[in-house]
């Protein structure tokens, strides 16, 4: 018995899957941290929108507040900051399944210095601060959850620092290959090359030596 679906039929039901998807994976990984009720569950994912960002587009722009703390459903973002020079100087890249932010505009209400771009088409589930607020007050959880966030954030960071002063350029590629290979394999090289603190040349120097 052979079953044939329309090509409206077969879209409709990849974006049945997708929207499962972002419906789903919001809580699933907030609920890593704190156990979730399902009317907790239901809670958070009313209180977070769907936004796409066509891959090139700025989700916060240098100059602006950042309002939103964002969960990656799928793509990758890009943040960045133009130095004195007017070079991009890459931040950190934000993959599948994270949060993200600029995080002291966010806290503080005070202009960005940074941008965050989709390295690809991306779909994310944001929150305004007033909504995570009355959120957390509503979902007590949530603090718990924030928390977290905050620490491993400053983990994060705290280990770039020590990975950027007492890392040669081969020991920074090298772990970057270890933890991060995705990136290697579908970041454009310029990006990669200014997350390692080095210039394009250099990099493609490096992944000859290591081919040898």
């Amino acid at each position: 018995m052979w079953v044939v679906f329309s090509q409206s039929a077969v879209t409709s039901k990849r974006i049945d899957i997708l929207k499962k998807r972002t419906m789903t994976t919001l809580t699933e990984s907030i609920n890593q941290i704190v156990n979730l009720t399902l009317d907790e569950k239901n809670a958070i994912e009313k209180a977070f929108d769907t936004l796409n960002i066509a891959k090139g587009d700025l989700w916060v722009k240098q100059g602006k507040i950042c309002g939103q703390v964002a969960f990656v459903v799928s793509g990758k973002l890009r943040n960045f900051y133009f130095d004195e020079g007017g070079n991009e100087v890459t931040c950190f890249f934000v993959t599948e399944d994270n949060f993200v932010s600029a995080f002291t505009s966010f806290l503080t209400n005070t202009p960005t210095h940074e941008n965050i771009s989709a390295l690809e088409d991306t779909v994310l589930r944001v929150i305004s601060k007033k909504d995570l607020e009355e959120l957390s007050i509503l979902v007590p959880k949530m603090q718990i959850f924030r928390r977290v966030i905050a620490e491993n954030l400053f983990i994060i960071m705290e280990k770039r620092i020590v990975t950027m002063q007492s890392h040669s350029a081969h020991e920074r590629y090298e772990k970057m290959l270890r933890e991060n290979p995705e990136i290697i394999l579908t970041v454009p090289l310029q990006y990669t090359a200014s997350f390692l603190g080095i210039t394009p040349q250099h990099l493609s120097r490096l992944r000859k030596e290591l081919l040898k």
